[in-house]
């Protein structure tokens, strides 16, 4: 497992590449399905084609997602109002499972 979400959102070809040739088979690859430093909520469609994406470079069943780097990793941090986190939260989760059934992995 990479110790932190791949952040795909810029040049995701490349990155994915990277990962691809990097990661052996039996590791499982977080992808950063929402961006946390933006306050705009991903759509789950915009989540399932980030995941559909990865799943032709590295195996559907290798693949995770999570946010790029947490909500709130400080306690004095702000900038990521809790309602704004928790609908995009909801929105990864739905994405997640839409490229499940696009990918035909069970979840």
């Amino acid at each position: 497992m990479l110790s932190k979400p791949v952040p795909i959102h810029n040049k995701p070809e490349r990155v994915l590449d990277i990962v691809r040739e990097h990661s052996s088979d039996d590791q499982t690859i977080f992808l950063g399905g929402t961006d946390v430093n933006n306050s705009d909520i991903e759509s789950p469609e915009g989540v399932r084609d980030t995941v559909v994406q990865a799943a032709e470079y590295i195996s559907p069943d290798r693949l995770g997602t999570t946010d790029d780097c947490g909500f709130s990793p400080f306690g004095d941090d702000r900038s990521t109002a809790r309602r704004v986190a928790f609908h995009k939260i909801e929105s990864r989760v739905k994405g997640t499972k839409m490229a499940a059934e696009t990918l035909g992995v069970d979840t």
